[in-house]
């Protein structure tokens, strides 16, 4: 009799660890943080009429190589919910590339991970210098710079280290065939028309009277709070620029409704200032609302997303899968033994 209950234990706890372990969608929500700032020289704060900031970060304008101000952000990111973070790359050597050099060194205090999209610092106008040439030089830098190096917090997507680019890269050549070794997304907008790219930055598409996301390959949505660009730009969009029409709350309960679609959350931005569209809490200069309240939107919903979430996030499954697997089966299989040998005894 106790041989089996014994086995009827270990079904009831095997079953228990498979449900626990693939029973549940699990949502990674990432963010784009923007490593470009510098007060000393001004670098993105006003320096120039052609970038305008009208918003104050709660810190002041500060410099992203700070790491007072970087181990701020990390904290506040990492207490909304927020799995990983994707720098804008701006090419080797660049002032973002020595700053996020930086960055990565706290992320592991965070218990946050990261992976680079790469921005077309050769010029939006020439999608041809992306080619073969491009992608090889850069691939092996951003390999060898940061994904070797920080390989337990790159993010890893089907099992590969996951780079990001922005348009127009990827209208002329597409680099995924020919670096299979890397699951690589081109970013960027008007998705549907453009037909190249892979994930919207944000959802250029929105319509504001009625909000419907669209869930693109991998089941990744975008989201942003607002965007405005119009202190920027002559021709600039402007929506939601004071937060009355709710957008942002909109597009979450959106998720909330679809959650078992989704997958992968992005959200424009942490700190695009130019275009408005920054999370990080900052004295708005047009809503008068609390510094933190699109930061408290964000964390609230993340915690509600996540309620059901499995405790075991899908880009370390490459390990976990195993040691759960081996620790299953010798379960299992000693159970098993024990009753075979029992009875014929």
């Amino acid at each position: 009799m106790k041989e089996w209950v014994f086995i009827v234990l270990s079904v009831l706890i095997t079953t228990i660890l498979l449900v626990g372990f693939v029973g549940h969608e699990n949502h990674f929500v990432g963010i784009y943080f923007y490593p470009w700032y510098s007060i000393n020289p001004v670098r993105h704060w006003n320096e120039s009429s052609s970038t305008t900031v009208v918003d104050k970060p709660i810190w002041r304008f500060y410099d992203s190589r700070n790491t007072s101000i970087i181990n701020q952000q990390l904290r506040l990111i990492r207490e909304a919910g927020i799995d990983f973070i994707v720098f804008s790359w701006w090419g080797a050597n660049s002032f973002e590339d020595n700053a996020t050099r930086i960055i990565v060194e706290y992320l592991r205090n965070y218990n946050l991970k990261f992976a680079i999209m790469i921005e077309p610092y050769l010029g939006s106008d020439h999608p041809e210098y992306y080619n073969y040439t491009f992608w090889n030089n850069t691939l092996n830098y951003i390999k060898t710079n940061y994904i070797d190096p920080y390989n337990d917090i790159y993010v890893y997507l089907d099992g590969k280290p996951l780079v990001l680019a922005f348009n127009p890269i990827g209208m002329n050549y597409n680099p995924s065939n020919d670096f299979p070794q890397y699951t690589i997304r081109i970013t960027g907008n008007d998705i549907d028309n453009a037909k190249y790219q892979d994930w919207d930055y944000w959802p250029d598409y929105i319509d504001v009277s009625n909000v419907e996301l669209k869930i693109r390959i991998d089941g990744f949505v975008s989201i942003m709070p607002r965007y405005d660009d119009t202190f920027l730009r002559s021709s600039g969009i402007c929506i939601d620029q004071n937060y009355t029409e709710r957008l942002y709350v909109r597009e979450w309960e959106w998720i909330l409704m679809r959650r078992d679609q989704i997958s992968i959350v992005m959200i424009t931005s942490w700190n695009e200032y130019h275009e408005r569209t920054m999370i990080e809490p900052h004295i708005d200069y047009t809503a008068n609302v609390d510094p933190y309240y699109i930061y408290n939107i964000t964390k609230n919903y993340i915690h509600r997303l996540k309620q059901d979430n499995n405790i075991l996030p899908s880009y370390i499954y490459g390990f976990c899968n195993y040691v759960l697997a081996w620790a299953l089966a010798f379960f299992i299989f000693g159970a098993v033994s024990k009753f075979i040998l029992r009875t014929i005894r």
